[in-house]
């Protein structure tokens, strides 16, 4: 590797004036802000006591290199003098104190809208304080002596206790540049009628902006007049709404924008800051360099030789939801090479994206935003490929897929793809397996997908909008145990277990028009008539047929990993929600999934066709019948030995029947 190179140029540009010809690699400069004992100084294990790093990266990169190119508008930033464009990351870093008691192994989580997501969904701690033992939950990534960096990404993100990121704006020759944004507000309060624009305004003259409103999604859109909207500053609108349409009617505003960022650059941020931590020494400034002391990660099937080339011998990516659709784009868009054609993750865990990628990398880009069935359904980044393996498309005639550039390359990782059950019905994940056609297609052999029957995107969680109550099963210890058997991966310790994910020539897929359902209206769940669907462009063939799990006679989803609450229900475990009346009844509620709980008996089942507790547990065996389904998900690989023990002795717990 040329990292000497790479750090003695970043020395030199931070310390001189340079008129020179830009260089081709980037410039990183790591200010440490704060070095704090992690979790009150609790100790982890072998690992011993954590210690919390929190500072800016100082990025610099040459708009001319050809890796570069891909980001949309660079070309249009300022740049300094030396012909090179400056922006800047927060980083926050969860490192052993003792680098020789690390393990050789980076964690990189992926943000979401700046929140860090590895201290919950792994460690089953605090999203945002790292003050007190307790914050750590179990501290399972800490007790193996792993290190957790998260950096800003995302560029409109700017909030205490957030990680962001301060990206250029674009401009044409110094002049600003404008451009038509059509952004999206679905209220779910009858009350409420401000808009903000993401982006300022280049006219805050009303009749400069276009505003529809309907019902649903799938309604045709009525144009609202100029006089119906009101500028309160170059942010924000405010609406004269129809009195004839409820809460969750959908409005589109379409304005004259101005000062696209450079969204793109959150892809470019990540690749460079991730192969500095990786490769630099401490002479570059890299603060984890003294890891690489630690001991070689490789088994004796592994080279320990080639490992120990840099600070890590594996590194991991862990995104969820947004930030899993945002590893999807980054593979897809060709980041995984960095500047030196070395790999940057080694491994990548896509947690619920779906078939979706982002709205990132465009001028007026909006990577918040993502499609779904109701609410900003047209957003990009919802379109082929859809699939990891490279395939022509039927519906566009074009090929691709999300690993064809890393496959060209060789600088693809190893990949876990997990969706839930809510994907197959707001994000197309049925996509994932048929790349869009009518067939299973194979994915590449560094490739895993598992599905979570009956799971929701976000357990827990419903709105006054939803027509049924929350989905309340937490799947969090599949992703633990997916975890560890990825970092094993990618150390050429063991392979994981084989995908488990739907299968269309096994009949576990159906179009939602043809899925056969148990009536459950006696207990007020009626069954969706839509899907979240991709919008094919214009001049396609045809459309991409989305389709979703079959379900058994209780309704819960037939294929899939089942966690023990499926295995063993208690009722109807449901990855949708739909939206009450008032709320655009009928439509997708949000990302919300519902549950639908067994009668405690046959007398109280009424029209209910599925048996009572009493009837399908009349021995109460429901517990001994949890225990074994959370065994049999260790004995596969899919759930870690303590968490095996922790579901066992929580079934011990849980009532009878």
């Amino acid at each position: 590797m040329n990292w000497m190179r790479w750090a003695a140029a970043a020395v030199v540009l931070a310390t001189a004036t340079m008129a020179q010809a830009a260089p081709a690699k980037p410039s990183v400069r790591i200010e440490i802000t704060s070095r704090t004992p992690a979790y009150g100084g609790a100790s982890f294990g072998a690992a011993g006591p954590y210690e919390k790093l929190t500072g800016v990266a100082h990025m610099r990169i040459d708009p001319t290199a050809p890796a570069n190119r891909a980001v949309v508008d660079l070309d249009r930033a300022p740049r300094a003098a030396d012909g090179l464009v400056d922006y800047e990351v927060d980083v926050v870093i969860l490192r052993p104190q003792d680098g020789r008691k690390a393990r050789r192994v980076m964690i990189y989580d992926v943000v979401n809208r700046g929140v860090k997501t590895v201290p919950s969904m792994l460690n089953g701690g605090s999203f945002t304080s790292m003050e007190s033992a307790k914050d750590a939950g179990d501290g399972y990534a800490l007790r193996y002596g792993y290190t957790v960096v998260f950096s800003g990404w995302q560029g409109d993100v700017a909030a205490p206790q957030m990680v962001g990121a301060r990206f250029p704006v674009a401009t044409d020759k110094g002049r600003p540049i404008t451009g038509r944004v059509t952004t999206e507000a679905v209220f779910d309060d009858l009350k409420r009628n401000r808009v903000t624009l993401p982006y300022p305004a280049a006219s805050t003259d009303p009749a400069s902006v276009q505003v529809t409103v309907r019902a649903r999604a799938d309604d045709p859109p009525r144009a609202l007049a100029a006089s119906a909207v009101r500028f309160e500053d170059e942010r924000h609108i405010t609406l004269a709404r129809p009195t004839d349409m409820d809460a969750g009617a959908i409005y589109e505003v379409s304005y004259l924008a101005r000062d696209p960022k450079v969204m793109g650059l959150g892809f470019a941020a990540v690749r460079d800051l991730v192969a500095f931590l990786r490769h630099a020494d401490a002479a570059a400034g890299n603060p984890l360099a003294d890891i690489a002391a630690a001991a070689c990660e490789k088994t004796a099937g592994g080279d320990c030789a080639k490992a120990g080339e840099g600070v890590f011998d594996a590194v991991v990516a862990f995104g969820a939801s947004q930030s899993g659709r945002y590893l999807r784009d980054f593979l897809w868009q060709g980041f995984n090479r960095d500047l030196e054609g070395g790999r940057v993750f080694d491994g990548v865990i896509a947690m619920i994206p779906g078939g979706r990628r982002t709205f990132t990398n465009f001028r007026f880009a909006e990577p918040g935003r993502f499609s779904r069935q109701h609410e900003d359904h047209a957003v990009p980044g919802f379109d082929f490929p859809f699939a990891y393996a490279t395939l022509r498309d039927p519906v566009t005639g074009r090929s691709d897929g999300i690993l064809a550039r890393c496959s060209a390359d060789g600088t693809c990782p190893k990949v876990f793809h997990i969706d839930t059950s809510a994907e197959f019905w707001q994000a197309g994940a049925s996509l994932v397996g048929s790349g869009g056609t009518d067939r299973d297609v194979a994915s590449p052999a560094n490739v895993r997908a598992y599905m979570i029957a009956g799971a929701a995107h976000a357990p827990g969680m419903t709105t006054p909008a939803c027509q049924s109550p929350a989905n309340p099963m937490i799947y969090t210890p599949l992703v633990r145990g997916l975890a560890a058997r990825m970092i094993d991966w990618t150390l050429e310790r063991q392979a994981p277990p084989e995908s488990r994910w739907p299968s269309l020539a096994k009949g576990e897929l159906a179009p939602v028009e043809g899925l056969k359902t148990p009536d459950l209206s006696a207990v007020g769940l009626t069954w969706p008539k839509v899907v979240n669907r991709p919008i094919p462009p214009a001049g396609s063939r045809g459309a991409w047929p989305v389709l979703v799990p079959v379900v058994d006679a209780d309704g819960n989803d037939a294929p899939g990993l089942r966690m023990p609450e499926v295995a063993a229900p208690d009722g109807t475990y449901l990855g949708w929600n739909l939206r009450k009346s008032g709320y655009a009844a009928g439509d997708l509620c949000l990302i919300f999934g519902a549950y639908a709980p067994f009668a405690q008996d046959a007398a109280a089942r009424g029209g209910d066709p599925r048996p009572s507790l009493a009837e399908r547990y009349p021995n109460g065996e429901r517990a001994a019948k949890l225990q074994a389904a959370a065994a049999e998900l260790g004995r596969e690989g899919f759930l870690l030995p303590e968490d095996v023990a922790a579901l066992q002795t929580q079934a011990e717990a849980s009532p009878s029947r």
